[in-house]
């Protein structure tokens, strides 16, 4: 049996490919069944997410299940193999081990240290046991991958400090006020950045998100989606007084927020504390305005500025947690090894008693009529003579489960035909 993965992702394949031979979670269900009714795969994990495509199985097929996979993965989604050249990856037994650890840990993913691969690994894994196309090797491989995850990320640094401008500016704010569930925050812009930044910080939970942008519609829609209200455009000015955190992301030629409107709205609130978050490009928001008293203002190279750093520190701790993944691998293979030499050791003694049996039913018929006793110790004599010199052999195989040594043992004892 070999273990293998075939994928494809971000480094071998644009999105134009990826988007092609991805799986939604009804085809991955049909497709692992498909594998392994269709005898391709005896055990069959289809990770699919918008940056990768990879099959872990277990096959009989050796080598041959590779291009036996590919040309699965084409068929399936009815893509020209032409297509794909080059694009595909695999590796094979400890290489597929350690990829399958690497991509748990969100050492291949496109951003260092991003927390939602391993939930997705472990959704993959799910569905697969719901469909019954995981064995002991699978099984344990990604019970395994899933305690690596955890194990990076709660031992490294990986997985720590934001490293995009939208998560940098959630963390600002939560380092700022603390808890965010009393605090009011006003989104100006529907775009792309403007969502994730909501998003993120409604998953922080802060408790009243307002948001605004020149198409009210636009605005109502993100609103909904982060459990907020929308505001009138016009209202965003005189919206400020009451406001503790305020994230720009809009297309402009002109300042939306200036100095002198800051100014004003802090007296009229007393000088409580202002976050404002400038993302945009050119800048939406006067950045004189930090001179004012109780204004904290971040645009987009200071949150980029602190991005970067984090993502440096994120990088320092790679070596650390690729010996992890190193030590995980060996376990596992140790694991794994440990397996060829338990059907070792079950084929020798099986083979050892049939003989043991043997010769002592020949013997028992030369020595004439044996009372119970007799015959009792004799037997366990016998025993215990098997026993005694196949002790010293089970031990070492299981401690060392070295494929040499294995197959000296079933070479030297003509063990094949004991299965």
């Amino acid at each position: 049996m070999s273990l293998l993965v075939v994928g494809l992702n971000h480094r071998t394949a644009p999105i134009e490919l990826r988007e092609h031979v991805a799986f939604a979670p009804a085809q991955a269900r049909e497709a692992i069944q498909q594998l392994t009714r269709e005898g391709v795969l005896e055990e069959a994990v289809i990770v699919s997410t918008c940056n990768r495509s990879e099959v872990y199985g277990v096959s009989a097929l050796e080598r041959k299940a590779v291009p036996a996979v590919q040309s699965f993965v084409c068929q399936f989604h009815r893509v020209d193999p032409q297509r794909l050249n080059g694009a595909f990856y695999h590796y094979l037994e400890a290489d597929a081990v350690r990829h399958l650890f690497r991509v748990a840990a969100s050492l291949d993913s496109m951003v260092l240290g991003e927390p939602h691969i391993l939930g997705q690994v472990r959704q993959a894994f799910s569905m697969a046991l719901e469909c019954r196309t995981t064995g002991l090797i699978l099984n344990h491989l990604f019970q395994k991958a899933a305690q690596v995850g955890k194990r990076v990320r709660s031992e490294t640094e990986i997985g720590l400090r934001p490293t995009s401008v939208s998560a940098v500016a959630v963390e600002l704010a939560t380092k700022i006020f603390g808890e965010l569930g009393d605090r009011s925050v006003l989104v100006v812009g529907a775009g792309q950045m403007s969502q994730l930044t909501a998003r993120g910080l409604a998953m922080r939970g802060a408790g009243r998100i307002t948001v605004t942008n020149r198409s009210f519609d636009r605005a109502t829609v993100l609103a909904e989606q982060v459990g907020g209200r929308a505001l009138p455009w016009e209202q965003l000015v005189t919206s400020l007084k009451i406001q503790d955190i305020v994230i720009t992301s809009v297309q402009t030629d002109q300042y939306i927020i200036r100095r002198d409107v800051i100014e004003q709205m802090m007296s009229e609130r007393n000088h409580r504390p202002l976050f404002l978050i400038d993302l945009g490009l050119p800048r939406n928001i006067d950045p004189d305005a930090e001179h004012v008293y109780n204004v904290f203002l971040y645009n987009l190279d200071d949150l980029q500025s602190i991005a970067a750093r984090n993502r440096e520190a994120r990088e320092k701790d790679i070596p650390k947690a690729e010996r992890i993944v190193e030590e995980e691998v060996r376990k596992f293979m140790r694991w794994q090894e440990s397996l060829s030499a338990v059907s070792t050791i079950k084929s020798l003694r099986f083979k050892a008693e049939r003989i043991r049996q043997s010769e002592l039913e020949a013997h028992l018929r030369r020595l004439g009529p044996l009372s119970d006793r007799q015959r009792n110790i004799i037997t366990a004599l016998t025993l215990a003579i098997v026993n005694k010199i196949l002790h010293e052999p089970t031990v070492r195989l299981k401690q060392s489960a070295d494929k040499r040594h294995l197959e000296s043992i079933r070479y030297l004892f003509d063990l094949d035909d004991e299965e």
